[in-house]
């Protein structure tokens, strides 16, 4: 049995009528023997440290630098109040708010891939030209850049180059081809994936964070704040949506009342001024007609007007703030690890777990020689009680 093992047992073991024991000498001599093992192999733990840091300094040269667009905001508002108008309530049009998008539905708007799509096809600002943001990511990407200098890879038969792929601004999406829908959507999901981070930072509180991080700089500051803005209208716009087509039909109503009630007016004026003169119960009836008929027009008309104010009450009620607390701005943070860091933290490390693998392998090797001796002394007693 090893030494490790008997320290072992007599700590952890719960025998307490076990007969062996280990005193703080002990204990300090195998330390000691442990630190001599590791003192001859100073050279070869020195040399994992050195080719460990070599390896840290390497790594942080060439890694990729990336930056993050962090941003902090809160929702609120979007509720009815329970004192919306009476002609909301009798028509089923009032601002009742859709539950579907409301709460934590708008983190999950936020990893929808229409809304990162249609982000990817907005418009951008690129070097003084305007591009979409789709071509700003394959610039990035250095497939512009390959493509310009002719060293694209070849394409096998069947498949399209992404030198043939554009994606310019206006394009109805209807029209894209299956290789542009194809690495629209491959581009989407990657970004979803790998730099598209969503979370509430409380459970309790309704401040959420929201995280893009890339590559170059530049686009993750304007793609994120493009993303956001295209999820904030989203949100607002489906929030307020039947109220919105609800006021466009009373505006509608109330121009029409509105005209029709202009026609009467003009109407009961020129028949005044046709007959001026004119005496009889026939011309009496008429203006009096007209004049009744203007009177519900009016009435109508007012009636209309009132409830479309009621209705704009409560499309304001209902839509939501989307109140930003934390923005970001260049230049943005970011994750580069410095060489001199590299060097130190990869040198201390390769050097820890050289000296534990060391520890390890002597431990074991010292084991193996004790069963070995072991087995010997059964083999020798054995013969010798025979």
């Amino acid at each position: 049995m090893g030494e490790l093992d008997e320290l072992y047992q007599t700590l952890f073991s719960e025998d307490k009528k076990q007969e062996k024991s280990i005193s703080m000498k002990d204990i300090v001599a195998l330390l000691k023997e442990y630190w001599s093992f590791i003192w001859k192999k100073k050279w070869f733990v020195v040399g994992i440290g050195i080719l460990g840091g070599i390896i840290g300094f390497v790594y942080a040269s060439v890694r990729t630098i990336t930056y993050q667009a962090n941003y902090v905001f809160t929702v609120g508002g979007g509720s009815t109040s329970t004192g919306m108008s009476s002609i909301s309530m009798l028509l089923g049009m009032g601002g009742g708010s859709m539950d579907a998008f409301s709460g934590d539905n708008l983190l999950e708007l936020l990893k929808s891939r229409s809304l990162v799509e249609n982000t990817l096809l907005s418009p951008c600002v690129y070097e003084g030209d305007t591009i979409t943001f789709m071509e700003y990511l394959l610039i990035c990407d250095s497939v512009r850049a390959h493509c310009s200098s002719g060293e694209a890879p070849e394409v096998k038969d069947g498949f399209v180059s992404l030198c043939d792929i554009e994606y310019p601004i206006g394009q109805d999406r209807a029209t894209f081809s299956r290789a542009q829908d194809s690495i629209l959507m491959g581009k989407a999901r990657g970004l979803l994936k790998e730099n598209i981070a969503v979370a509430r930072r409380d459970k309790k509180l309704s401040y959420m964070e929201y995280s893009f991080s890339y590559k170059d700089e530049l686009f993750a500051k304007r793609f994120s704040e493009a993303h956001l803005n295209a999820v904030k209208d989203f949100y607002v716009e489906t929030k307020t949506g039947m109220s919105a087509k609800n006021i466009e039909k009373f505006q509608h109503r109330a121009d029409s009342i509105k005209e029709e009630l202009g026609k009467a007016i003009a109407l009961r004026a020129a028949y005044l001024d046709h007959n001026r003169n004119a005496s009889g119960l026939g011309v009496s009836s008429h203006a009096h007609k007209i004049e009744m008929d203007i009177q519900v027009l009016s009435t109508t008309y007012a009636e209309v007007v009132k409830n479309l104010e009621a209705l704009k009450l409560d499309q304001v009620r209902e839509t939501p703030l989307i109140q930003i607390i934390d923005k970001p701005y260049l230049p943005l943070p970011n994750d580069k690890m410095r060489k001199l860091k590299g060097l130190i933290v990869g040198g201390f490390l390769a050097g820890f777990f050289s000296v534990l693998g060391l520890i390890l392998w002597s431990y074991l090797k010292k084991t193996m020689e004790e069963n070995e001796n072991h087995q010997e002394i059964v083999v020798a007693d054995n013969s010798s009680t025979k």
